[in-house]
């Protein structure tokens, strides 16, 4: 009996069509349109083909997108440089440098500087870390955490083909960064029984065979055969290898669909949903700092009186209430570098808003006025992120309160001096 096909391409076109019934959503209500910039080096005429078809599934969608062509030979700080340019842009929320790089140039070094919150291919090792150290799937996605576009694609077809995860074993053989890591940990948060098998793994086959759920990204083609495959069992081919015979995958498909119970094609599979999760992180994103642009006036509060009129003293009000409220909380590992981001962010806030001043000259004074409102935004992502006992989620609501007012007051400023 041949196993259920599963229809990356369908269940891609439904992604593509909820993301952009919420971009509409999220531009009627608060004004924001979602912003991709993609940055690429070189003439690798594959990554030019990735991120043209990146940036026609932004068009599709209603995003904002831009590209930076930059040459082989460029330096690795111009590409910081303009990761840091686009970190600032508030037009963009998410920001990819497209892989690989020259040789030159180290990755981690370009993916680090990145900021976390504009991190949409989940490289950046704090986002790592988030969904890592994520208890379970509904904390991940209660907490809209940016994740790897391919392990992202992988859970949802699992979930849309109503394969169950929990208790199950699920084996992953390949053990990159890129795949078979974050597909270990995406697996974990769904309660599943993952082990990872690779290379110097004893016994490959049986192990293989003991999988409910067994996952191939190794880049050799057709390696998992059908002797790899529990009956019944459910089989994500990761692979995308160019032969003689044209683009396969992993998995040897025309044994293996005779022993699987479900199995994704080579093309048409996984691979079709990784530029439509790369649009979900990207709306995500953008829904989760969409405060205050939308304002068209500084904004009055009931409780203005008791505040410093003056926004750098405000501001600094809020820095101090935010160490302040830092204190009461769990010091969990999580906490601790939430914490620090949260503080050079919601310090961040004053002293760009004190150095915009007159002196500068328009552009000058305007870009320092939008950092201190970025700075604003990512105060408020790393509040939320905080595990906060329900004891203080008054003080917490209070604090975020107050970020809003500070984007919404800035925004407007930012408004009349445009």
């Amino acid at each position: 009996m041949t196993g259920i096909l599963i229809d990356g391409k369908s269940v891609s076109q439904e992604i593509r069509a909820e993301v952009k019934e919420l971009t509409v959503k999220l531009n009627q209500e608060s004004g924001v349109t979602p912003g991709l910039a993609f940055i690429l080096v070189g003439n690798n005429p594959a990554s030019e083909v990735y991120v043209r078809n990146k940036a026609k599934a932004c068009e599709s969608l209603g995003f904002y997108h831009v590209t930076e062509k930059m040459t082989e030979d460029v330096s690795q700080q111009k590409v910081i440089d303009k990761v840091v340019e686009f970190n600032n842009d508030e037009r963009v929320h998410g920001i990819l440098v497209q892989m690989p790089l020259p040789k030159h140039i180290n990755e981690y070094d370009v993916i680090e500087s990145i900021a976390p919150s504009k991190d949409v291919d989940a490289l950046h090792p704090f986002n790592i870390g988030l969904y890592s150290e994520a208890k379970s799937w509904k904390e991940i996605m209660d907490k809209r955490l940016l994740l790897p576009c391919t392990p992202y694609g992988m859970m949802v077809l699992l979930e849309k083909y109503g394969i169950a995860v929990e208790g199950k074993k699920a084996v992953v053989v390949g053990r990159s960064n890129l795949g078979g890591k974050p597909t270990a940990a995406l697996l974990l948060s769904k309660n599943a029984t993952v082990t990872i098998a690779h290379s110097r793994t004893q016994d490959l086959k049986e192990v293989c065979r003991d999988a409910d759920i067994l996952v191939a990204v190794i880049g050799k083609a057709n390696f998992i055969g059908k002797d790899f495959i529990k009956p019944g069992a459910a089989v994500l081919d990761v692979g995308i290898n160019r032969t003689d015979a044209g683009l396969v995958g992993d998995v040897d498909f025309e044994a293996a669909k005779d022993v699987a119970g479900w199995i994704t094609p080579v093309p048409g599979g996984v691979g079709a949903m990784t530029i439509s999760m790369l649009m979900m992180n990207t709306y995500m994103a953008a829904a989760r700092n969409d405060g205050g642009k939308s304002s068209k006036q500084v904004p009055t509060t009931s409780n203005q009186k008791d505040k410093p009129f003056d926004l750098g003293q405000r501001s600094l009000l809020y820095a101090q209430n935010v160490i302040k409220f830092l204190s009461t909380i769990p010091k969990t590992p999580a906490n601790v570098e939430n914490s620090k981001q949260l503080i050079r962010c919601s310090g961040a806030v004053g002293a760009n808003y004190i150095e915009a001043n007159d002196s500068l000259g328009k552009e000058d004074f305007l870009m320092r006025l939008r950092i201190a409102r970025k700075e604003a935004k990512e105060s408020r992502y790393w509040l939320d992120l905080l595990e906060c006992p329900d004891s203080l989620n008054n003080e917490r609501t209070s604090l975020a309160d107050e970020s809003t007012e500070l984007l919404k007051i800035l925004s407007a400023m930012i408004q009349k001096a445009e």
